[in-house]
């Protein structure tokens, strides 16, 4: 399951804090062609679709990036997807825009999202750290994650996004630590 977060609503759509949700779209269109995102109880949207010939999820929760936990948990649980197997995809403002981290467990650093997520669940599962920073320490965290991005930024989005797709597509074919080799790298270094 990965659980990709942003906030709902068209205010929120185009900003660097819904990273998440763009790239859940993405994934639908990749790995569920013709799916349908549902409702998950007034929690989330959910899409379900087969990864190497297993059963999985894509979640956006829409009740708001700091109430995240909730919606990622209720689906978890009816699921029986232990937190191991959850892949918790969010914006991450100390990450130079364009870097991707993926990581078995951690700590949700500054982000509400995954501290909630954290909350609901306990620090042991995956996450895809996407870089969306650094902030500039004349703006506060909260006004620079609900920007827009710069028209550097815009022009290098869809490739950005195209390899977070790609690691969250390794990560669901052949696990988290084969999507950590291959997709933590310098962006101006070869592919080890």
């Amino acid at each position: 399951m990965a659980a990709l977060l942003g906030n709902p609503g068209r205010e929120y759509e185009r900003t660097r804090h819904n990273i998440g949700f763009m790239l859940a779209d993405l994934a639908a269109a990749r790995l569920a062609p013709g799916g349908k995102w549902r409702d998950w109880k007034g929690l989330g949207l959910y899409l379900e679709f087969e990864a190497d010939g297993r059963r999985a999820f894509l979640l956006k929760p829409q009740t708001y990036m700091n109430l995240s936990g909730q919606a990622v948990l209720s689906l978890a649980s009816f699921y029986k997807i232990p937190p191991a197997a959850i892949l918790a995809a969010y914006d991450d403002m100390a990450l130079p825009f364009g870097k991707l981290r993926v990581r078995k467990d951690g700590s949700a650093g500054s982000h509400n999202g995954m501290d909630s997520i954290i909350s609901a669940l306990g620090p042991a599962l995956p996450r895809l750290r996407l870089g969306i920073g650094p902030r500039p320490a004349h703006i506060p965290g909260k006004n620079f994650v609900m920007s827009g991005f710069s028209k550097e930024e815009g022009g290098r989005l869809a490739e950005f996004l195209d390899r977070a797709c790609d690691a969250l597509k390794a990560a669901f074919e052949t696990g988290v630590e084969n999507a950590m080799n291959r997709y933590n790298y310098d962006r101006d270094k070869p592919v080890p």
